[in-house]
């Protein structure tokens, strides 16, 4: 369990997205997520792939994000209640596809985090889940694994404003 706390601890939202959504093209990450350093074990094994397909997103400076897009109708998850959805993200690795959905509202990480645990549960993940608190507020991490599927939720709390990043990538 330590081991989980340690590699989780290091996983940057960034980092956790990459990882989730199995991309493996370093240079399409942000200056907040730095590509892995060499000989780590998140090292991309794959050839580079095309930049990924995202819906517009909205100005990343706003407070309050309006909602781009309904829920994709092949995302797997709800959107907990009264969040918008401020972003989504399609990408693919081999025989995986993914989807992420960025949503903001306002909400208590813990009650976040608990809602996303059950649905991984009822959709026979197993789980692991990690919490802390940090200067610039509070941070969750759930994941969800099984043979075909991969889902993961990193949920940030700050300014009484809670952003949640839903991965889901599934063996097609």
């Amino acid at each position: 369990m330590r081991e989980f706390r340690v590699i989780a601890g290091a996983l940057t939202l960034g980092g956790l997205i990459w990882l989730l959504a199995g991309c493996s093209n370093p240079s399409q990450e942000t200056a907040a997520s730095p590509p892995p350093d060499s000989g780590t074990a998140l090292q991309p094994l794959e050839s580079p792939l095309p930049a990924p397909q995202a819906e517009p997103a909205p100005d990343p400076n706003s407070q309050n994000p309006t909602p781009t897009a309904q829920t994709p109708q092949d995302f797997p998850l709800p959107i907990y209640t009264g969040f918008n959805i401020a972003n989504t993200l399609r990408t693919q690795t081999g025989d995986f596809k993914g989807l992420q959905v960025e949503i903001v509202g306002d909400a208590p990480l813990q009650a976040v985090s608990d809602f996303y645990e059950a649905e991984f549960k009822k959709r026979g993940l197993q789980v692991r889940k990690l919490a802390q608190n940090t200067d610039q507020g509070e941070e969750a991490l759930v994941l969800g694994q099984s043979e075909t599927i991969t889902a993961g939720v990193s949920a940030t709390r700050a300014n009484n404003q809670t952003r949640v990043v839903l991965s889901w990538s599934e063996k097609k």
